[in-house]
């Protein structure tokens, strides 16, 4: 089958994403990923197989350019235009000028099934795939619209495009199944099928003996090392981990592997609190580098906490890497991983919202080598079922099943 993803990540390609697209390609589809929207610059790559376009979205309107076209060349008349139909399209019109400019790329490709990443594009691959004639997938990689980072008006607005459009789509796909069984509360649907953020081990994995964190990072190599790997941000509650390091033994450092801007705030609260010497920030890495990074960690942290149900019923990337990788894990007592923890026991739970229960659950953990042992031992169990080659079988048996459906 010929398929169209299309995804809003500008920043980095969601693994998930890459990983459901090499899936396909492996067993003789042909995928094209259309990525990004507000990329610094256009590209245009083929990556394990996988055709990528990334795009710059120009803040224009497609059918403003038509019309501009077809107007006189005077520019009071060119602005009195633009600034009539840029109002009427956003109060308006059902497409909006980015779903606009996502529609344009998506019809450049035929396509029998479109797959559509998150919320933001659904309204531009329903489009897509009624003009094409094609199939569509509703890939749901969280609860978009409950984000305590969004204004109230806009988490409205989110819920409501979310539960009018998601009807359309053939087959919808979630991560988990507390969001699928929200969403089929919710939204009155079938429940969605699950597909979890599970990876695969990279090639030569199993013979690995390095420590890339410590060497990166610069730490002394008879240190303990407390692992944070993700996006570094406000919402993330990243501050309790550097605040929990008082309260590490003295040979236990937090290394922070990620970026974002508010690295320079956790900087400067480290360098208050005293333990910036023990708190190290290692930047961004590759996602098919990842594991690497983990496998060098005595422990992987998780700190967020039930700030809104986005985060509530959250089941990251970093966890399924931490289990490859034989981590044992340390994390709030969320539904998701209270789940992981009843069913496999590679977690600790504590409560996050506390640097004081952090840190000392951090020591009680270290100081436990017949505890940590067994955690690791539960992980390797873990990883047996907690892999994208089982979750990759079930992403083949929806095209299946979507290749008959008329």
């Amino acid at each position: 089958m010929k398929i169209v993803m299309i995804t809003p990540d500008s920043y980095m390609i969601d693994r998930r994403i890459l990983l459901e697209a090499k899936t396909l390609v492996q067993a003789g589809h042909s995928v094209i990923l259309l990525a990004g929207f507000e990329c610094p610059e256009e590209e245009h790559y083929v990556l394990d197989g996988i055709e990528i376009y990334r795009y710059k979205y120009d803040w224009d309107d497609e059918r403003l350019k038509k019309i501009r076209a077809m107007l006189p060349d005077n520019d009071k008349i060119k602005m009195f235009v633009n600034k009539v139909f840029m109002r009427l399209a956003r109060k308006f019109f059902e497409i909006n000028p980015f779903d606009q400019f996502m529609i344009t790329k998506l019809l450049q490709f035929d396509a029998d099934v479109y797959h559509v990443h998150d919320l933001p594009c659904l309204k531009a691959g329903i489009q897509a795939a009624r003009k094409k004639g094609a199939k569509l997938i509703y890939d749901a990689h969280e609860l978009y619209y409950a984000q305590d980072v969004l204004p109230i008006s806009l988490q409205r607005k989110y819920f409501k495009d979310e539960k009018k459009y998601i009807r359309y789509p053939d087959v919808v796909i979630t991560v988990n199944p507390f969001i699928a069984g929200l969403m089929a509360e919710r939204y009155h649907i079938k429940e969605p099928e699950v597909i979890m953020n599970c990876t695969e081990l990279p090639d030569r994995f199993t013979s690995y003996t390095g420590n890339i964190v410590k060497e990166k990072g610069g730490i002394p190599s008879d240190w303990k090392v407390v692992l944070y790997q993700g996006w570094i941000s406000p919402e993330r509650n990243i501050e309790t981990l550097i605040k929990g390091v008082s309260f590490f033994p003295e040979d236990t450092c937090l290394a922070l592997v990620g970026y974002g801007e508010y690295e320079a705030t956790l900087r400067k609260l480290a360098e208050e609190l005293g333990v910036l010497e023990r708190v190290f920030f290692l930047g961004k890495v590759p996602s098919h580098e990842m594991l690497y990074y983990s496998v060098g960690a005595d422990i992987g942290v998780i700190p967020y906490r039930p700030i809104d149900e986005n985060h509530r019923y959250c089941s990251p990337n970093k966890l399924f890497e931490y289990v490859l990788a034989g981590v044992p894990i340390i994390t709030d007592d969320l539904p998701f991983f209270q789940m992981m923890q009843e069913k496999y026991g590679f977690i600790c739970v504590t409560d996050m919202s506390s640097p004081e229960a952090f840190g000392r659950t951090v020591t009680e953990l270290l100081a436990s080598n017949q505890k940590l042992s067994s955690m690791r031992i539960n992980c390797k169990r873990a990883a047996e079922e907690l892999n994208w080659e089982v979750e990759g079988k079930k992403l083949l048996e929806i095209y299946k099943h979507i290749a008959t459906k008329k």
